[in-house]
């Protein structure tokens, strides 16, 4: 359920009891009430150290430490964990390695790269490091009296400009190397010298190999820069398609037994080519995406058994992934998020959670199996070691809530289990800044204390109780009246053909924007254009809900009235409360007498005069014998005024005896006036 409108019909019972409500058309100064029951809208608002599972509850989830390396750092891109506590991070704009341990990030290796990619360990215990955009291997040689040394050059792979993920081959004894933009694999074998000690394993048809994972004799790879595509290459000229996925890239490789875990996403276009540059601003992101103007693409998570048919387990359509680890003791696959910066928990059963979320916009790199749980970040460059204890502080916030309109506030209703330490704020912006009200606890009774405004947001505070679950929240509130608007009246009589009689009516019409969607009461008046004074077209006790009104002016003397409309929601609001408008009408004219025409025969010609009381005469025609009806002229040329003489013709071609001549003339308010006359021939 999203926003809906409610009746409070019911009071609830306690804080933690179910809510009972009626729902209603929207109609102003009704209580309305935002309900938050779904996944979707609990995982909206900042989640701190709580988690949101699949069936739509907020959990207590895991503490985090932010870890802040000792320089500026635009992203960390690639994290090992080296089994001792201890996680090396690659990093860039700088091609910097990091030695994170005991919530302390230390400078360890300095490469001469814009970026260190991936990161990887050989049997002997031999750090290799990924670069790019110069395609080149590194060896990292650990710090010499705590200061970093110069790495090694292992390789500069040819026609690669882009080292997108490194493994450690024990069978090969070589650093695999997944490369774009001509998507190959290559096998480096560090005894021999740079220059002869790279082949080619696999020759891609696809410009990148994002991902890479080694599963018994095979090296799966995923590649990227147009197919999502996973290959099982056993060796040279021995590679298999082994799943072909839905979008543009394998972004993340991860191993469950023999199957294989792949993240795969879809862009709506190309994300940018990595460059060198010296702007951090135009840093490159994974897979190509620059940092500064993030485009996001939809993610998913997939399941490959070893026969290559394809599970998808989890489906995002606002974000992309950036990395992928599996986690074989919770049996979940952890997904890191390009926009939101979160990561999210994928069970084999396809239910998903909010697992963590942070400030910065994206989590791009992830350690969280190891001894030392660590992920890192993009946007900014931090680390996140994730604590083993019971989170402290663990709270959970709703998204902004939009009232539309100013309101105030009422109470705060949840279900849940546990017990939750409740605050709000609110403001008139849609972002909450320092305009806005501070936090503060909800009255002992639930209700909200922050001032009336357009928005609110809500906050939960969790105990230290693993127990305590949040599945929905309501937030009741009551919006300020809008007046309904009158946009335009209209006051004409109703259209008749030439000849027909008029009726004494005026048909009058409005327009109205309403937006409450109130019953609308509306009352008419009118006046003379020459008087001061509103007279009602209505009775009193007459209740006029349409917006047009046919009106009788039989009784009105002739002249030029206004009419005006009052537009009042009083059948939907208090009488304190209710709201009107007034709109006026353009003067219209009132004249239901028909002209008086006279007419004679002098000469062959058709002779008269037309006199009306109040508006001007408009057209005279003329008729012999109930034929054709044909227009006269006006004797001054132009009939404009209120009286008129007019002459017409006989027709030549009458016959020898007596004639009728009909002459009929209109007046500006449509009356029609009638005389006739008999010429003999």
């Amino acid at each position: 359920m999203s926003v809906r409108t409610k009746l409070l019909a019911l009071a609830a019972a306690g804080c933690t009891a179910g809510v009972f409500l009626v729902t209603t058309a929207g109609e102003a100064v009704v209580t309305r009430s935002f309900s938050l029951d779904t996944a979707s809208e609990l995982s909206a608002g900042v989640l701190d150290r709580v988690a949101v599972t699949a069936d739509g509850s907020v959990v207590p989830g895991a503490d985090v430490q932010r870890i802040a390396p000792p320089d500026t750092v635009g992203s960390v891109w690639t994290l090992l964990d080296l089994g001792d506590g201890a996680v090396l991070a690659g990093t860039g704009v700088d091609g910097r390695v990091y030695r994170v341990q005991n919530n302390t990030a230390t400078l360890w290796a300095q490469t001469d790269a814009l970026v260190v990619t991936s990161l990887t360990r050989a049997a002997d215990g031999t750090i290799y490091a990924g670069t790019l955009p110069d395609g080149k291997l590194y060896k990292l040689v650990p710090p010499a009296n705590g200061r970093p040394s110069a790495p090694l050059l292992v390789a500069e792979l040819p026609g690669a400009q882009h080292i997108w993920a490194v493994a450690w081959d024990a069978a090969r004894r070589a650093v695999l190397c997944a490369t774009g933009p001509e998507g190959k694999l290559f096998a480096v074998d560090p005894r021999l010298p740079s220059g002869s000690n790279a082949t080619v394993v696999f020759d891609s048809e696809e410009p990148h190999l994002y991902a890479m994972a080694l599963r018994n004799r095979d090296v799966v790879v995923g590649s990227g820069g147009g197919h999502a595509i996973v290959y099982a290459v056993r060796g040279a000229g021995q590679a298999s398609v082994l799943a072909r996925l839905t979008g543009d890239e394998v972004k993340g490789l991860a191993l469950s037994g023999d199957d294989v875990i792949a993240a795969a996403n879809e862009f709506a276009e190309p994300p940018e080519a990595p460059r060198r540059t010296a702007s951090a601003g135009r840093l490159p992101s994974p897979g190509g995406v620059s940092a500064s103007r993030v485009r996001a693409g939809k993610g998913a998570v997939y399941r490959i058994r070893p026969s290559g048919l394809a599970e998808r387990l989890y489906n995002n359509n606002d974000s992309h992934i950036t990395a992928l680890e599996w986690n074989a003791a919770t049996r979940e696959a952890w997904a890191a998020l390009g926009v939101g910066g979160r990561i999210i928990a994928v069970g084999e059963d396809r239910t998903s959670r909010v697992a963590f979320d942070v400030d910065e916009t994206q989590v791009l790199s992830l350690a969280l199996t190891g001894r030392t749980a660590l992920f890192g970040t993009g946007d900014t460059g931090v680390f996140y070691r994730v604590e083993r204890t019971a989170p402290q502080g663990a709270t959970w916030n709703s998204r902004v809530l939009d009232a539309t309109v100013p309101a105030r506030w009422g109470a705060v209703r949840w279900r849940g289990a546990g017990a939750l330490d409740w605050e709000s704020r609110s403001g008139n912006s849609d972002t909450p800044d320092a305009t806005w009200s501070a936090w503060e606890a909800l009255d002992a009774d639930g209700t909200v204390r922050s001032p009336a405004s357009r928005y609110v947001q809500v906050r939960a505070r969790f105990g230290r109780e693993p127990s305590t679950q949040l599945r929905a929240v309501s937030v009741y509130y009551l919006p300020e009246n809008q007046r309904a608007v009158l946009t335009e009246v209209t006051a004409a009589a109703p259209e008749t053909k030439a000849g027909d009689a008029r009726a004494s009516i005026l048909k009058l019409a409005w327009k109205v924007e309403n937006p409450d969607s109130d019953t609308l009461r509306y009352r008419l008046r009118f006046r003379g254009d020459a008087d001061d004074t509103w007279r009602p077209v209505l009775r009193n006790q007459e209740w006029l809900t349409a917006s047009s009104y046919d009106w009788s002016t039989d009784a009105l003397p002739e002249g030029w009235y206004r009419v005006e409309v009052e537009a009042s929601d009083e059948a939907s609001n208090p009488a304190d409360g209710a709201a009107s408008d007034r709109r006026t009408s353009e003067p219209v004219l009132v004249d239901n007498t028909a002209p008086a025409v006279t007419v004679r025969v002098e000469n062959a010609r058709v002779l008269g005069e037309a006199r009306d009381g109040a508006s001007a005469v408009l057209r005279v025609e003329v008729s012999v014998d109930g034929g054709e009806w044909r227009p006269a002229r006006a004797d001054d040329a132009v009939f404009d005024e209120r009286e008129e003489r007019f002459s017409a013709p006989l027709p030549t071609t009458l016959s020898a005896g007596e004639h009728v001549v009909g002459v009929r003339a209109t007046d500006e308010a449509g009356n029609v006036g009638v005389a006739s006359a008999r010429v003999r021939r």
